[in-house]
């Protein structure tokens, strides 16, 4: 298993709609969490292009990007693209 660090880039026209799905998106987010397979989420603050980055657990870009294909924000195509990168962490512990 390795560190996938996926960041997503959020339609900006989309807050409001967003708004709607973000308990579900954040819900699904903590199952994934509590499985061990999720490890850290945030959103950018103050970004000129709003998104987020999740770090997740997986085998490869592709599972990492898989896990998070039934999160509710990229079904409902508020998530315009997803860029993923195997994350060598230097320092800290991700458990």
């Amino acid at each position: 298993m390795a560190l996938f660090a996926i960041e997503y880039f959020y339609d900006s026209t989309a807050a409001e709609k967003m708004d709607e799905v973000r308990p579900d998106h954040r819900a699904h987010l903590r199952d994934l969490h509590s499985q061990g397979i999720v490890k850290l989420v945030g959103s950018w603050v103050n970004d000129s292009q709003p998104g987020a980055l999740i770090a997740v657990e997986a085998e490869s870009g592709e599972d990492a990007l898989a896990v998070l294909a039934e999160d509710p924000f990229f079904l409902a195509g508020f998530i315009t693209s997803r860029k993923v990168h195997q994350w060598n962490v230097i320092i800290g512990e991700i458990a």
